[in-house]
């Protein structure tokens, strides 16, 4: 067992010359900053967080305002469309950022070049050009399928819509959503280049460069909306996002990138061995986890009366966004995190573990807390703009089963993440029970009690059968992995 002051020692060390070390930049290194957790990487991820949380509101009024209710489904409908983007990337982007992590423990940054082991560097090299030719193909794949999958889906709708209530207004939405995806399918080639440089440990300055990404495609997406342009609204923050991303890559971590337009000279990742055996497994997985998220709003959109997919999506989009925002305290962990396994620090793991998911819990129960206390106030208003932003919501009964529900997921996130970052994933069997039960539960409650039986399908699945599946497995393999009981403090 390393002593205390070797344990600090590794936790402070950053590479020389690596951006992300916080000697580069003023912000988030108070006292108060540290004693919440709260480093360069973090804080940049909660405030572009915060940011569209506070920015929010303002663009679901002019949704509200600009769009019928009919067109606020298809908004909606389309991003969980585009999450079918799980059945040609196949968990790929998780595993780069596991496998990457564990090689960058040997590595760092010298005036913006990877310098240090040679045989490390050699099978990042290969691994991340084995990355782009997968994911050149599933680009190509993806544009297809999905353009086709969306037409057949919203082409049809046309005559789903005389099972429902109430007829659907008829839109506009072929062009946008063909544009939608072309875009998306330019930005896959991008993403493991970007998934490598978190595994990296250069996630402070990805997170600020997408902060300013977070604020550029606000603006874009108002002026879209306010100058009529609906749909295409989306396609407009696409474009933002690809911009972003292209920057990054060809631009501020263009020397970063040289090494990896030659041939690796030494080792190099066995894919069967290294990549497969985890890849597929969260494959499976993310592939479950699309029918468990985005299947009951799809459902919605198709079988219920116009509006109810917006009041779902909306809602939906406002408690994920809170999520991503408290999980900002683990996820940007975990290169540091496949680090300290590399060197076997479990007793240093679990500290750092169990203090940011404490952060996380905490930022995350006082997210939605407020967010249910606004919803029930809109809910006791009269004027005509908070009933009609009201109306756009679940009302507060849904809302507080759907609260609920993320605020007991976010434990099992956590946990999901520590142990994924050993580079195994033992969680298959109790994926595939928990998200086939996660959907089912909400199509079912659906089809009687309408988004009301979304929300509580998906509290009884998560809290009943997710949560502690994935609790006993955290438990089990930190366990036996470690060869401890765990370290707590």
């Amino acid at each position: 067992m390393e002593s205390s002051a070797e344990s600090s020692q590794y936790r402070l060390k950053v590479p020389a010359g690596d951006e992300s070390a916080p000697g580069h930049g003023r912000w988030f290194q108070g006292a108060l900053f540290r004693k919440a957790g709260i480093d360069q990487a973090v804080g940049y991820a909660v405030i572009s967080r915060i940011w569209q949380l506070l920015t929010g509101p303002m663009t679901q009024l002019l949704i509200v305002y600009s769009f019928s209710s009919a067109t606020q489904d298809y908004y909606y409908a389309f991003s969980n469309m585009l999450g079918m983007q799980v059945f040609v990337e196949l968990g790929l982007h998780v595993v780069l950022i596991s496998v990457s992590s564990h090689e960058w423990s040997k590595l760092s940054l010298h005036d913006g070049r990877i310098v240090g082991d040679a045989k490390a560097m050699s099978r990042l090299v290969s691994l991340g050009r084995k990355m782009l030719r997968w994911y050149g193909m599933a680009a190509v794949i993806f544009a297809a399928a999905i353009t086709v999958s969306g037409i057949y889906f919203f082409d049809s709708n046309a005559a789903a819509a005389g099972s429902a209530t109430q007829t659907r207004e008829s839109v506009a939405w072929m062009l946008p959503w063909m544009a939608l995806v072309l875009v998306n399918s330019l930005q896959l080639p991008l993403l493991p280049l970007t998934a490598i440089l978190e595994g990296c440990n250069q996630l402070a300055v990805m997170n600020r460069i997408r902060f300013f990404q977070a604020l550029g495609g606000t603006f874009v997406v108002w002026i879209a909306i306010i100058n009529g342009f609906g749909l295409w609204a989306l396609v407009a923050s696409a474009l933002v996002r690809l911009g972003y991303e292209s920057y990054l890559v060809a631009f501020r971590y263009r020397s970063f990138f040289e090494v990896f337009r030659t041939p690796p000279q030494q080792d190099q990742v066995d894919w069967k061995v290294e990549i497969l055996p985890l890849q597929w497994r969260i494959a499976v997985q993310g592939i479950l986890l699309w029918f468990a998220n985005s299947l009951p709003l799809l459902f919605v959109f198709r079988y219920r009366p116009e509006g109810e997919a917006a009041q779902l999506g909306m809602t939906w989009m406002i408690l994920t966004g809170l999520q991503g925002a408290s999980l900002a305290w683990i996820e940007t962990r975990r290169p540091a995190f496949g680090g300290l396994i590399a060197h076997k620090r479990y007793a240093e793991l679990d500290r750092l573990f169990f203090r940011q998911t404490r952060l996380s819990m905490m930022a995350m129960t006082v997210a939605v807390a407020g967010f249910c206390s606004v919803v029930w106030w809109l809910g006791t208003r009269d004027e005509w703009l908070f009933q009609r932003l009201s109306g756009r919501m679940l009302p507060i009964e849904a809302t507080l089963l759907l609260a609920a529900a993320m605020v007991l997921m976010q434990f099992a996130l956590c946990t999901n993440l520590y142990v994924r970052a050993h580079k195994r994933d033992p969680f298959l069997i109790a994926s595939i029970i928990s998200s086939l039960t996660v959907a089912t539960l909400q199509v079912w409650f659906c089809r009687y009690y309408g988004n009301t039986g979304v929300a509580l399908g998906y509290l009884l699945g998560v809290g009943c059968v997710q949560v502690p599946l994935w609790t006993l497995i955290w438990q089990r393999t930190r366990k036996e992995w470690h060869g401890i009981e765990g370290h707590h403090d």
